[in-house]
């Protein structure tokens, strides 16, 4: 009965059993870009859209690995890099401090800014004939895209480039905002985010509340930190099979 017990279990080796484990992602790069637009000033998530997101924003980057490179992207009418990809993350929660509102939401331009942030930063850091480490973009904003190009042609940038946008509603349907006297309805566009996730292979979420936002971070720091590898554990069922 053991002998046959332990040949089973050789041949269960014999055909390269593999198992899916979580391992660290090297160099990986990741981009946060944050909507500074006029309508994060709506207070339907208090103390108000822009505060919130900024406590987020600085939670995501206590929360992610120190190993992970992270730059910062604010953007309004147009898209800057406030802080490049950089192991320094006391650098970005102090870009993240800095921001201030402005007219407008290039959505679009967001997403081609942080593109190029990083093919710049891997073309400088990346060895000879070796491969891109991973990269992954994570978006935050309210609101539908009003200038700049297109989301669509944003999209396909980053499918083209193998890069996954993450996106996070910040906001409610209810939202409004008083901009020189005048009080405007700012719901937030979760259609278009929603979009933007699914066609780039990444996770969309809404947040209502601070807190809301910490767990979605953790959970999109945790991606960016870790993927999910197949290994071949055979050499177990083999060794086993011998000593049975």
């Amino acid at each position: 009965a053991l002998l046959l017990i332990g040949l089973t279990v050789l041949s269960i080796g014999v055909a390269r059993p593999a198992a899916g484990v979580r391992v660290p992602r090297d160099r990986a790069t990741g981009m946060m870009d944050i909507d500074v637009s006029l309508s994060m000033e709506a207070t339907d998530v208090l103390p108000s859209r822009i505060a919130t997101a900024k406590l987020a924003g600085k939670q995501f980057v206590r929360l992610l690995p120190a190993r992970i490179n992270l730059g910062l992207v604010s953007f309004a009418r147009d898209a800057n890099v406030v802080v490049p990809p950089t192991l320094n993350h006391d650098v970005v929660r102090r870009g993240i401090d800095s921001l201030k509102l402005a007219n407008s939401t290039a959505i679009g331009e967001a997403i081609y800014t942080s593109l190029q942030a990083i093919r710049t930063f891997q073309s400088a850091t990346a060895p000879k004939h070796g491969h891109h480490p991973p990269a992954r973009i994570v978006l935050l904003s309210d609101g539908t895209n009003t200038w700049g190009r297109s989301v669509g042609s944003a999209v396909a940038a980053a499918r083209n480039a193998h890069v996954q946008v993450s996106t996070i509603a910040v906001g409610t349907p209810n939202g409004t905002v008083t901009i020189r006297g005048v009080t405007q309805p700012v719901p937030a566009d979760n259609a278009t985010l929603s979009a933007i996730a699914h066609e780039t292979g990444g996770s969309f979420h809404t947040a209502h509340s601070e807190q809301e936002l910490k767990s979605v971070y953790a959970d999109i720091g945790s991606q960016i930190g870790y993927t999910t590898e197949h290994r071949d554990i055979s050499w177990r069922f083999l060794l086993g099979g011998l000593v049975v």
